[in-house]
């Protein structure tokens, strides 16, 4: 797994995924990580957005849906889905808190795990 997914780590040409770059951090373990992450990742950044939280779900669905398509999920994978993306908010969290420069991010991370948790149903 890459282990850092995040939109500045993709690259795209003409609206398409091209590739990825800095694999410093990468290893083997649960392959759902770096989908998950990489939403995650986006409903970060989707905060100062208007109405960013909303469209979450369906970018959460569609990086699910092309990963799919390339790397066959599992039924018990696509299930796990909500809570890998849980483990990643707390363990994000519990990071960040015990680091003075980032505890608004952590802060950040607390608020969207709440939101997923409250919005679930919706979600997954």
């Amino acid at each position: 797994m890459h282990r850092d997914a995040n939109p500045s780590n993709i690259m795209f040409d003409e609206g398409h995924i091209t590739g990825f770059i800095d694999f410093t951090i990468s290893e083997r373990n649960v392959r759902l990580f770096d989908p998950c992450y990489c939403a995650t990742g986006i409903l970060s950044e989707s905060r100062a957005v208007e109405e960013g939280y909303e469209k979450w779900p369906d970018i959460l669905k569609g990086i699910i849906k092309g990963y799919d398509q390339i790397a066959h999920l599992t039924e018990e994978e696509k299930q796990a889905i909500p809570y890998v993306i849980y483990s990643i908010q707390m363990i994000f969290i519990a990071w960040l808190v015990d680091h003075e420069v980032y505890k608004d991010c952590a802060l950040q991370n607390r608020e969207m795990l709440s939101w997923i948790w409250e919005n679930k149903e919706d979600i997954f």
